[in-house]
């Protein structure tokens, strides 16, 4: 690891407690996002997927974008299972109203190693 990532690194771990704070904050407006806290730090109910294609979408406009980029995924290549990961509760509902158990949906989560580390290893991307 170079120093320019090791500090981040080490930066992002202090700014953990800030994380916190910020994830209580919204619960107060999105009950969502207390049950799936774990998501946030590469944790997850979801089964170990092999070979998945992962798709980021940040909330609702980019899940709108991304919706032919995922459907082409689910038609072309149904050996492998689809991971959309977004960063706000309303992208999380609209993944769910247009994919349904189609696709697997979790929230991305902080960019700290360890989480980073758990996320990858759970959902194995292959894309």
């Amino acid at each position: 690891m170079n120093i320019s990532r090791g500090v981040y690194s080490a930066l992002m771990y202090l700014l953990v407690p800030l994380f916190i704070w910020r994830l209580i904050r919204r619960d107060f407006n999105a009950r969502d996002y207390w049950q799936r806290w774990g998501e946030r730090f590469g944790y997850s109910d979801q089964p170990e997927l092999m070979d998945s294609i992962w798709v980021h979408a940040v909330s609702v406009g980019e899940v709108q974008a991304a919706v032919p980029l995922i459907e082409y995924f689910l038609v072309e290549n149904k050996a492998s299972p689809v991971v959309v990961t977004t960063t706000t509760p309303t992208g999380s509902s609209r993944v769910k109203r247009l994919f349904g158990d189609r696709v697997h949906h979790v929230y991305a989560p902080y960019d700290l190693p360890d989480a980073v580390n758990r996320f990858l290893n759970r959902i194995n991307p292959v894309r």
